[in-house]
């Protein structure tokens, strides 16, 4: 499955922080990386969007490099980030060499599972190794993929209400053999229409973890948010944390 990466964050960038807004989630999840990393440190962020999560990551004194495969993302991101220590690079997160090793490579979001296939999801965590520190940690956030995988006609729809003067209406449709959820996006505002696709190959938490080994890591923590509360069988999403496994 060939899927140009840049096709999502090209579409919506404009309109990516009216999907997103800030809330406190961002600081918790800045500040969740944050205690996961030297004073000072450097974290890579791939998929770092308009910088949800950097800029609050930059603002706690962490040296942040974000990589997207969207220059319109990265235009937005480095014209918010001022004079905060955030560098970015456009590119593939399977590919990317963006040069050196990082205290943390974060992975938020559900970015892992916006790269369609398992092969390539494996690279990805191969390629967070290698910008990876050996007594560093790769933080991924996802869903939990039961709600997708046990629709019962495989389809679904969901209304977001972005303000007063737009929608944002997502189909989805859910391929279980192959495990892909297909989104079609319809962005609607005062007249305009925008559609923009999406692809989404999800994994179970314990494929990830198989990945992660594949790669040359392990798990040492997950939780269902960024406050670090439990994670069980009703959680929606997860956060996990890898560490590089050195003999």
């Amino acid at each position: 499955m060939r899927i140009d990466p840049s096709v999502y964050g090209e579409g919506l960038a404009d309109i990516y922080d009216l999907i997103y807004p800030e809330t406190p989630e961002a600081g918790m999840a800045a500040a969740f990386v944050r205690d996961r990393t030297p004073e000072g440190g450097s974290v890579l962020e791939f998929g770092v969007g308009t910088g949800r999560i950097a800029l609050p990551m930059a603002d706690l004194g962490l040296r942040v490099h974000g990589v997207d495969a969207s220059q319109r993302m990265l235009d937005v991101l480095m014209e918010k980030a001022g004079d905060r220590e955030i560098t970015s690079a456009l590119g593939d997160f399977t590919t990317v060499d963006c040069g050196g090793v990082h205290d943390t490579v974060l992975i938020a979001i559900n970015t892992l599972f916006m790269v369609p296939s398992q092969e390539q999801q494996i690279a990805c965590f191969e390629n967070a190794r290698r910008h990876l520190k050996d007594e560093g940690r790769l933080v991924i956030e996802v869903y939990e993929p039961t709600r997708f995988h046990s629709l019962p006609t495989g389809m679904d729809t969901m209304v977001q209400h972005l303000d007063r003067e737009s929608l944002l209406l997502c189909s989805i449709q859910v391929d279980k053999v192959n495990q892909i959820a297909a989104l079609g996006q319809a962005y609607l505002r005062s007249g305009e229409l925008r559609k923009t696709p999406e692809i989404s190959r999800y994994a179970w938490p314990a494929e990830l973890d198989l990945m992660a080994r594949v790669a040359g890591m392990r798990l040492v923590e997950r939780y269902e948010d960024w406050l670090g509360s439990a994670f069980e069988h009703r959680s929606h999403r997860h956060i996990s944390v890898y560490e590089p496994v050195t003999v």
